[in-house]
């Protein structure tokens, strides 16, 4: 006859509970690898990646990206740029909402390339863009000459595109300059090429002085004059092979008959890129992410 032992019979007691336990645990079906996952999923990639050319500043656009709501997390987008297409250093973050970056504080006649990536808020980040973004900054600005055939208004008759300075007509560092025919027949401005000038070409009509990009390779005039008319636009390239722009926005007659106008001078020798800032650009630095 077997005598129940106190302290055996507790040690089995334990073993039972243990071995249900691991019964039961060994039953569940829920495995790990089935709890919510960490996302190491990127944005796509950004698309439609462009410049315009500004006086020391491009301005880097790109467009948007459109997610599913419910599995949107852009958080924003980071602005790379580079001297070689290669080397690419971010110079700028902005909010998944913003399209547009003020790149400033560049040297005029250096092109810079440009790439933007897209990030969520998980710090995934996707790929440099692929498109082929780049820029060369050039001067730009406004001024005014008057009508070389009133003599006491000659020395501001004519317009030097490297210095944005206004000369007389005959200096030799003229680009244009500026004629009012009063003949009744005639009644008109012309612009004249000066001694620098070596050819020019009227572009029409402009909504803007952006509108006229580039220089074109052909199709300049055969004479050394054009019509200057209200609203137009006009590219010259140089004898030192710089091209340039200007669009005539005013007419005056006091003190003198004169003209007011827009300019924009390529300092990169040969490079035809006319491009100018457009109205209302937001600052890419004033829409960083916090």
């Amino acid at each position: 006859m077997n005598q129940f032992n106190p302290k055996i019979g507790f040690v089995k007691y334990a073993s039972l509970i243990v071995i249900s336990a691991l019964l039961v645990l060994s039953c569940d079906n829920r495995d790990a690898t089935t709890s919510p996952s960490i996302d190491r999923e990127a944005p796509p990639v950004p698309t439609g990646v462009t410049t315009t050319t500004l006086d020391g500043a491009v301005i880097v656009s790109w467009s948007p990206i459109y997610l599913d709501a419910g599995y949107n997390d852009l958080n924003g987008f980071r602005i790379y740029r580079s001297l070689n297409n290669q080397d690419f250093t971010q110079i700028g973050t902005v909010n998944a909402d913003v399209y547009q970056y003020l790149d400033d504080g560049l040297q005029n006649g250096t092109t810079y390339y440009y790439a933007v990536s897209s990030f969520d808020f998980n710090g995934n980040e996707s790929d440099l863009s692929y498109d082929s973004a780049y820029d060369t900054p050039r001067p730009e600005g406004g001024n005014y000459i008057y009508t070389y055939t009133d003599i006491i208004y000659q020395n501001e008759s004519g317009f030097d595109l490297s210095t944005a300075n206004r000369l007389p007509w005959d200096h030799t560092e003229c680009d244009f300059y500026l004629e009012y025919d009063a003949d009744p027949n005639v009644r008109a401005y012309f612009l004249w090429l000066g001694d620098n000038g070596a050819f020019i070409q009227d572009m029409g009509y402009t909504d803007s002085f952006d509108d006229i990009t580039y220089a074109p390779s052909q199709g300049w005039s055969n004479f050394a004059y054009l019509e200057a008319i209200l609203g137009h636009t006009y590219v010259l390239q140089t004898t030192n092979d710089h091209y340039a722009k200007i669009r005539i926005t005013g007419e005056f007659l006091s003190p003198a008959r004169g003209m007011e106008f827009d300019w924009g001078y390529q300092v990169d020798s040969g490079n035809r890129e006319l491009k100018i800032d457009p109205s209302n650009i937001q600052s890419g630095l004033s829409a960083e992410v916090q």
